[in-house]
This record gives C-alpha cells, sequence and structure tokens, in this order.
C-alpha cells in the first residue's frame, strides 16, 4: 500500500493549536477519519490525501498564508525524517 498523506485544521481553535501532518496509517488520522471515525466535521476538517509529503506541507503553508495568526505546522511521530 502506498502512503498518502493528511493534516488536520481545528476550528474555532485554529490558531492556538498546532497543524500536525500525518501518514495515512497513523492511529490519529486513520485516512482522514481520524480517532473517532468520523472524518471532517464542524470541529475541524482533514486535509487530503495528499500523493507526497512535500504536497501536504505545501498545501497547509499555502493555507496558514491565508491568516495572521497561522499556527505552527508539525510533523506528527508517524512521519519520521528519511522514512517518508
Amino acid at each position: 500500500m502506498i502512503d498518502t498523506f493528511y493534516f488536520y485544521v481545528n476550528f474555532p481553535r485554529f490558531s492556538e493549536k498546532s497543524i500536525f501532518i500525518h501518514k495515512n496509517n497513523c492511529g490519529h488520522c486513520k485516512d482522514g477519519n481520524g480517532k473517532r471515525g468520523t472524518g471532517s466535521n464542524e470541529k475541524g476538517f482533514w486535509g487530503g490525501p495528499f500523493k507526497k509529503y512535500e504536497n501536504a506541507r505545501a498545501a497547509l503553508l499555502n493555507l496558514n498564508s491565508k491568516f495572521q495568526n497561522p499556527p505552527t505546522i508539525v510533523d506528527c511521530e508517524c512521519i519520521q525524517k528519511g522514512n517518508l
């Protein structure tokens, strides 16, 4: 199976929490369905799937550029440098 990548944007506390980039098979992500299996909802949304990590990061940087106080972008522990 080929890895894909997602990020989750939390509302309404968008700028208060870091946004994590996840692999699709991460326990936090579960192919963009999240821990509870509900996917995107009124409290936030999953961006993705992206075929490459770099595409997920670029999309998130583009989204962040639209806000005055953008959140920090963080790699989930499921992503290890050199193991993408």
